[in-house]
């Protein structure tokens, strides 16, 4: 692990696959109160949907 970065860089190769890790993040309340609702609406927990929410905001960045 990456000390400075928190990333898991394993074996140096770009591995999608790694095992999930676990990171802590603030938000406003009101972007919590629409996590909550939209969560309960899709039937998921908010740290599924959070992550579900990254990937897709971080899946065409070229900067990985």
């Amino acid at each position: 692990m990456n000390a400075s970065s928190g990333i898991n860089n394993g074996t140096g190769t770009n591995n999608r696959f790694t095992s999930p890790q676990r990171i802590t993040i603030t938000v406003p309340a009101m972007t919590l109160k629409k996590l909550l609702k939209r969560s309960l609406v899709e039937g998921r927990s908010v740290s599924n949907l959070a992550a579900f929410l990254l990937e897709q905001t971080l899946e065409g960045d070229s900067q990985d």
